[in-house]
């Protein structure tokens, strides 16, 4: 009886290690995913150059697919005369259904991105 005690407690001490495993390693890969979006965005708006950059708000990103109900929005602010802070956020419903959230920011300059 001790035997299948210990036995069971141990498969279920198994277990248990294996799915919080996998919840750990689903969110860890769903945040590679939001932070080559996000650094592809900047990377994008950095191309773009000072004076071309676009307004703020969402953007899409075929990646964007591969997040469960991912969203990405960018946010731009002057830094100051010659500068602007330029955000990438993308956000999802991480594994245990709580938001998650990547935000990057950089600084691009009338002379070129930083």
């Amino acid at each position: 009886m001790l035997v299948a005690l210990a036995t069971m407690s141990a498969a279920v001490a198994f277990v248990s290690i294996i799915a919080g495993t996998i919840k750990i390693t689903r969110d860890s890969t769903y945040e590679t995913i939001a932070f080559r979006i996000a650094a592809g965005k900047l990377s994008e708006l950095r191309t773009l150059g000072y004076a071309a950059l676009p307004a703020e708000g969402a953007f899409s990103d075929p990646a964007l697919t591969s997040l469960p109900q991912g969203t990405a929005s960018t946010s731009i602010a002057d830094w100051n005369a010659a500068t602007k802070r330029v955000s990438a956020g993308v956000s999802w419903a991480g594994a245990d259904g709580a938001s998650r959230v990547v935000s990057l920011t950089t600084l691009v300059t009338e002379s070129g991105g930083l």
